[in-house]
Formats: C-alpha cells, structure tokens, sequence
C-alpha cells in the first residue's frame, strides 16, 4: 500500500545564501545597524564633550583654589611679620585695623580679587573693595518720564537683592568661623551680588595664636563656566551636524526607496505595468534591495501565473467547445433521419459527448482543487526515498503483464 505523500516546493539557492550574510550583519539588518552606529556617534560626541569639559572645568576650578591658597598664604605671612606692623603681640596679641587695611589696598591684591580680614570675633576690619583707590560706578539707566510709576519688578528685584546678600553673609560667616578653628578652608559660593566665587580662608596667627582670618575671593567662576559651556558648542554642532547627515541619510537610502517601491506597486495594481522593475534598488546589498527583489519575484511570479490561467482558460474553452459543437450538430440532425438505426447512431454519439464533456469538467475541477492544494502547502523538507519508494509501489501495484518494471535503489543511509 502506498503510503501518505507531501509534496515540497525547492528553495531558490540565492535565498539559501543569503541567510548567512544576513545572520552576520547587526541584528540581521544592516540599516537598522547604519542607524544605531549614527545615533551613538552623536551621542558619544556629546558624551565626550561633557567628561573632556566637566574635567576640565574641575581641574580649572581646583587650580584656582590652590593659586588663591598659596596667595592667601604668602599675604597671612606677610601680615604675620612683627616688622609689618598688623600684628600686635603686646600688652596682648592683637590686629592694627589701620596699618591691615593699608596693606590690602588694591595696588596689593590682583585685579578680579577681593581679600577681607576678620578679627577673632568674626568681625570685618578690612575690605580691600573699601580701601580701593579706584571710584566704582556704573551707567544709570535712562530717567523716566516725570510722574511715571516705578516699575513693578523693581520690589522684588530688590527682595531678591537683599535674600541674596544675606545668603552670602550666612555662607561667608560659616567659612570665617571654620578658619577661626585653625583650619583653612577652601569654598565656592556665591557673592552679595549673585555671583559664584572661588574663596579661600586662612587663619593670621601671630606666633600660635589665631587673630584674625584672611579671606581671598576671586569672581571669574561665572567666567570659566561660559567659557565651559562656548567649548561645549563645537561638540553639539558636531552631534547635531551628524543628527543631521543620519536624517539625510536614511532619507535618501530609505524614504525615497520604499516610496518609490509603493509607487511601483501602484503601478502593477492599476494595469500599467505587469511587474515592479527597479535595477538600481535590486542591486543594493541591505534590506531594501532585499525588498525590492522580493517584490520583483512576487509581481513576476504573478504575472506568470495570470498568464497560465489565461492559456488554461483558453484550453479549456477549446476542449469543451469540441463536445459541445458535436452535441450540437448531432441534435440538429436528429430530426433529419429516417431510420432507427441512424438515430441510435446519433443517440450513442451524444452519450459519448457528454461523457466526454463531463470528464472533462471533472478532470478541471480536480486540477484546479491540486492547484490550490499546493498553493495553501508550505515549503517543508521532505524524504525522497520515501516519496519515490511510495511511487515505485503504486506502480508496481497497478502494473499489467507485458509492461516495464520500475527499481527503485535506496542510496546508502537510507535517506536521500
């Protein structure tokens, strides 16, 4: 008995070698790596840029500290000395407010720094932006109109003004007092005005005993941050130029293919042209040339088989129109005969007509009912030596005395 059969349609070669050289791209795309590699370059730029800046920024700041540190330190030894005349070690050791604040003029200090002295309470005794030479002074702004109100911000500019001053009298005062306790301290904060500065406070000992602290502030952070943030640009105009080129790109390579793919396929859905036909896309090695060539192969493997059902169509037509125009004829002379031979005749040729006619239809319907069979059948692998041993017994079941005989060798193992 023959058994059960699956028939199995080939897979064509070029797909069985392209798995390989897609399993090796990323992911099995190469677009989608194309697009990953781009947004992690621009990222990284940026990335980069950031740890390249905030180290520096922190090095600047760091060595700003120490440069105030070793300036603040050679000022204290400086006031230190019993021949300056700032210190005071009798009836009681003690600061000369006077002689301090000659000493912390601003032809003493550089230009961009403040230094303050502090007496053991904590107390201001000098201020080199009080002793300066210098008059400070700014533009006014321009007179408003008489009997104009006063702007409505100005309140809270100046509530915001005095919160802040008196935030940095807190933070100042907490550094004072940490250097009363012997200790240096080295602190970013902000000024009076708003602004952040790089302080240092250092304590003025005459001999042991803690006077007084010196504090030495610069206000160029504001400006090193800028500086900072105008060395971040070429960075991020680097990130978004290739932001940018990444959008072109898959533009160009993606967009405007599967755009020009969808118009083909428009085209072979309203009848102008039989198959989708795009050399330049077919011949790309990424997933869009795979597209395109797969849907080439569909349209073309449609066409073909519109093609097969017309001349199928045709066929049939021709083959059943032979019966019919036998069964025609044959009833049109039935009435012209005059013997019941002759019209036993026409009767039997009719039968055989509609015999042939009908299987005719049957063996249509049985052709088409195969053909959707294998076309609802997916691929799968199959066994040879199975299939063609289940051939070679039907044959050999059915065979008549006097025909030829069919072998069928199994190749060595068993399977082919």
């Amino acid at each position: 008995m023959a058994s059960d059969t699956v028939t199995a349609k080939a897979e064509p070669a070029s797909a069985r070698s392209d798995r390989p050289r897609r399993a090796a791209r990323f992911g099995g795309s190469r677009l989608g790596g194309l697009i990953l590699a781009l947004n992690l370059l621009s990222l990284l730029i940026l990335f980069v840029g950031a740890l390249l800046l905030n180290e520096w920024q922190r090095g600047l700041i760091e060595a700003r500290q120490e440069t105030l540190k070793a300036q603040a330190e050679l000022l204290v030894q400086v006031l230190g000395e019993p021949q300056i005349g700032v210190t005071r070690g009798e009836p009681i050791p003690s600061l000369d407010g006077l002689e301090a604040a000659r000493w912390l003029r601003d032809n003493f200090i550089p230009e961009g720094q403040r230094a303050r002295l502090f007496d053991v309470d904590g107390i201001l005794v000098a201020d080199s932006y009080q002793v300066t030479e210098q008059i400070p002074g700014a533009p006014l702004p321009a007179a408003r109109p008489a009997g104009a109100p006063p702007p409505d911000d100005e309140a809270a500019t100046k509530a915001a003004s005095a919160g802040d001053a008196e935030r940095a009298r807190l933070a100042l005062a907490a550094e004072v007092e940490g250097a009363l306790e012997g200790q240096s301290q080295a602190e970013i904060r902000r000024s009076e005005t708003g602004d952040r500065v790089v302080s240092v406070s250092i304590p003025v000992r005459h001999v042991q005993q803690v006077l007084g602290v010196l504090t030495l502030e610069a206000g160029d952070v504001d400006e090193t941050v800028d500086a900072q943030r105008r060395a971040l640009m070429p960075f991020a105009l680097v990130a978004l130029a290739v932001n940018l080129l990444g959008s072109l790109l898959l533009h160009l390579f993606v967009a405007r293919p599967v755009m020009r793919l969808s118009a083909a396929a428009d085209e072979v859905r309203l009848q102008r042209a039989r198959a989708i036909s795009l050399p330049d896309l077919e011949g790309r090695k990424d997933e869009i040339g795979d597209l395109a060539r797969s849907l080439e192969s569909m349209t073309e493997t449609l066409s073909a088989r519109m093609d097969a059902i017309e001349a199928f169509a045709a066929d049939v037509s021709h083959e059943i129109k032979n019966p019919l125009t036998s069964i025609r004829s044959a009833l049109e002379t039935l009435p012209l005969v005059k013997t019941e031979a002759q019209r036993e005749k026409l009767t039997a040729l009719l039968q055989q007509d509609v015999r042939r006619l009908d299987r005719l239809i049957t063996d249509i319907s049985n052709a088409s009912r195969l053909d959707a069979e294998l076309n609802r059948d997916r691929p799968r692998v199959i066994d040879l030596t199975s299939l063609l041993t289940d051939i070679v017994s039907v044959y050999e079941a059915g065979r008549k005395p006097g025909e030829a005989r069919v072998v069928f060798t199994a190749p060595v193992g068993g399977h082919a």
